[in-house]
C-alpha cells in the first residue's frame, strides 16, 4: 500500500482514534492546538493528548484541500458531519503502524508553546556561547525575543573560566541526552544549532538530507525537544532553560476565571451573572476545570450513583456522544447534558479515578 503523507497519516490515526465521534474539523482543532473547552474536552474523552500541536502551522484551506483529498480516495468519509474512516483507511493505519518506529516522547498538550520557548533559550545560549569563546562579538543572534535574551543575561556565565566550564559540561550533557534518541532525531537537533562558523540548517536542507518529509522533520525534532525538558533536571544549563516555564498551563484563559469565582465559594448561576456570560458557557468552564483538577467536587453536582450509572453505559457501549448517552439513562430524568459531560470529563483526566 502507497504511504500517505506525513500528515495526512498522523490525520488518520487520530481519525480511527475518534471513534467516528467527532467532525473533520474538530480534528484540526487538535492537530493544530487550538485551546477551547471543546478541543480540551476531546482530546481528555478520546485520549488524544499526543496528537495535541502537533502540526500548528497547517493552514485550514491546505487541511481542507487534502482531507478532501483523502475522502476522494476513500480512506475516509463524512456522515451527519462525522468523520468516519473506511476500511481502506483502516488498513492503511494498521500498516504505518506495523512499520513506524515512534520517537520516545511527543507530548503537545503537556508541553504545549513551553517547548519553544525552551528551545529558544538553549538554542541561543549555545549559538553565543560558541562565539563568544571564538573570540567573535559580531553575529546575529538566532532569536530575537527580548524575554528569551534577557533570560540569556541573567544565566550568562560572568567570567571567560566559566564560559568553558558551562560549555564543557553543556556538551556532555547534551552528547548523553541525544545518545538516547534515534540517530536521526539527535541529527535534526543537532544541525538546528548555529554557532562560531555553522549556520543552523532549513527545514528543507534537512528534509534533502535525511530523505524525511519537512512535516515529520518538524515533529521528530520537536520530540526530541519535548525529550531534553522532560529530562531538563539531567543538566545545569538544561533545566535553568525549563525554569519558570508553565508545563501545565492548561486551562483556558476565560476558563481561569471562572475558577476564580469558583474557588471563592460562587456557585455557577452567580458566576454567570457576575461574568454576564450564559449558563451553556460557565457550565463548559466547569467541564474544562473538571478535566483537569483531581480536587473538583464532582459530587456536588452529580452523585455516586449517577457517576457510575454514567460510566456503566460509556464503557457498555464504547461512546462518548452526548446523546446516544442520554438516551441510555434516560429513566433517570435528571441526569441531564451537563452532568453527562462533567462526569466524563472528571473521569478522563490523566490521573483519574474509579467511580
Amino acid at each position: 500500500m502507497q504511504a500517505l503523507p506525513f500528515r495526512r497519516q498522523m490525520f488518520l490515526l487520530l481519525a480511527e482514534r475518534m471513534n467516528q465521534e467527532r467532525s473533520i474539523q474538530a480534528l484540526y482543532h487538535i492537530l493544530t492546538g487550538k485551546k477551547s473547552s471543546q478541543t480540551i474536552q476531546d482530546i481528555k474523552w478520546y485520549d488524544v493528548t499526543y496528537f495535541f500541536r502537533m502540526f500548528p502551522y497547517w493552514k485550514e484551506t491546505e487541511f481542507e484541500q487534502e482531507t478532501k483529498d483523502m475522502q476522494n480516495n476513500r480512506y475516509i468519509a463524512s456522515e451527519n458531519n462525522r468523520i468516519i474512516i473506511t476500511e481502506k483507511g483502516r488498513s492503511q493505519n494498521e500498516t504505518f503502524r506495523c512499520d513506524y518506529r515512534w520517537p520516545p516522547v511527543f507530548n503537545g498538550w503537556l508541553y504545549g508553546k513551553s517547548a519553544a520557548v525552551f528551545w529558544k533559550r538553549t538554542a541561543l545560549f549555545v549559538q553565543c556561547l560558541s562565539q563568544t569563546l571564538a573570540g567573535n562579538r559580531r553575529f546575529l543572534p538566532v532569536f530575537e525575543d527580548i524575554s528569551v535574551q534577557q533570560w540569556l543575561k541573567k544565566n550568562w556565565p560572568r567570567t571567560i573560566e566559566g564560559k568553558k566550564q558551562t560549555a564543557s559540561e553543556l556538551f556532555v550533557e547534551l552528547r548523553d541526552l541525544l545518545r538516547e534518541l534515534d540517530d536521526g532525531d539527535a541529527f535534526l537537533v543537532m544541525n538546528r544549532i548555529s554557532g562560531y562558523h555553522l549556520t543552523g540548517q532549513t527545514w528543507t536542507q534537512l528534509s534533502n538530507r535525511l530523505e524525511m518529509s519537512e512535516d515529520e522533520c518538524r515533529f521528530r525534532f520537536l520530540s526530541a525537544v519535548h525529550y531534553l525538558l522532560e529530562h531538563a533536571d539531567r543538566s545545569s544549563t538544561l533545566v535553568r532553560a525549563a525554569s519558570g516555564l508553565a508545563i501545565r498551563d492548561i486551562l483556558t484563559e476565560t476558563t481561569k476565571k471562572t475558577l476564580r469565582y469558583m474557588n471563592e465559594g460562587h456557585g455557577m448561576e452567580q458566576i454567570a451573572r457576575a461574568r454576564n456570560l450564559k449558563m451553556s458557557t460557565i457550565e463548559d468552564h466547569f467541564v474544562e476545570i473538571a478535566s483537569e483538577q483531581k480536587e473538583f467536587p464532582i459530587g456536588d453536582f452529580v452523585t455516586e450513583d449517577d457517576q457510575r450509572l454514567i460510566l456503566h453505559y460509556a464503557k457498555t457501549l464504547q461512546t462518548k456522544r452526548l446523546k446516544v448517552l442520554k438516551e441510555a439513562v434516560s429513566p433517570a430524568e435528571h441526569l441531564d447534558y451537563f452532568c453527562i459531560r462533567l462526569t466524563l470529563a472528571f473521569y478522563g483526566r490523566d490521573d483519574n479515578g474509579q467511580a
